[in-house]
This record gives C-alpha cells, sequence and structure tokens, in this order.
C-alpha cells in the first residue's frame, strides 16, 4: 500500500518530456500555437495538443515535419481545411460563416426586441 501511495505522488512530480526538438524558437511557438488551434478529429471537443489519440500524434507528427521543412502556419491550416474541411480549426478561417455564426443570432434579438417595444407601446 505505501508504495503504491509513493507511487502516486511520485507521478505528479514528473514532467512531460518534449518529444520535439525544433531547429528555433519561433518554429516551436507556431507547433504550440497550431496544435491548440487543431481540434482532433476523433475527440470532440478537444485540440491536439489536449489528445494523445493516434490521430492526434499523426498531427502534430505532420505539423512538426512542415514547420521543419520551411511552411507556414497559415499553408499548414489551409492543407489541413483541404483535407478535413473547416471543422478541423476551432475558429474558422471562413469570415462568412463567422458572421453567419454571430451575427443570426444578434439579428434576431433585435428583430424581437424591436416588435416588443412596438407591441407594448400600444
Amino acid at each position: 500500500m505505501l508504495f503504491l501511495i509513493s507511487v502516486f505522488f511520485l507521478s505528479f512530480s514528473l514532467e512531460a518530456k518534449n518529444i520535439y526538438e525544433f531547429s528555433n524558437e519561433n518554429l516551436e511557438k507556431d507547433f504550440i500555437e497550431l496544435s491548440q488551434e487543431v481540434s482532433c478529429p476523433l475527440c470532440a471537443g478537444s485540440s491536439i495538443a489536449e489528445s494523445d489519440s493516434d490521430i492526434a500524434n499523426d498531427l502534430k507528427n505532420a505539423i512538426f515535419i512542415e514547420l521543419e521543412n520551411g511552411k507556414t502556419p497559415k499553408e499548414i491550416k489551409n492543407n489541413l481545411i483541404k483535407l478535413y474541411g473547416e471543422g478541423i480549426l476551432f475558429m474558422p478561417e471562413n469570415k462568412i460563416s463567422i458572421l453567419i455564426l454571430y451575427g443570426f443570432p444578434l439579428l434576431l434579438i433585435g428583430i424581437g426586441i424591436f416588435f416588443l417595444f412596438n407591441f407594448s407601446k400600444k
């Protein structure tokens, strides 16, 4: 029992090791940002940075290789969108979808307030 308790507390002291060795710090920052922006196709609601599934690890490896080969984060995002669609990103690149997503409910609320004030005066 004492052994299990010591293993439990020791597990908190271990640090996660970075398995990717980047040629410079900018690539590492880009990798971290991209892995937090790209959602895991298998895990609902989590990024590939949070997921440890096989497809998330494959996507992280692909992003690492493309960054090391000189591709920009924008090019990598575009490639991922071509392969998986807009749903692969937490925040879609398409400005029209963002406008519809946030604008339509606001429009409905505005129309409701307009009718509420017009009918409450009569």
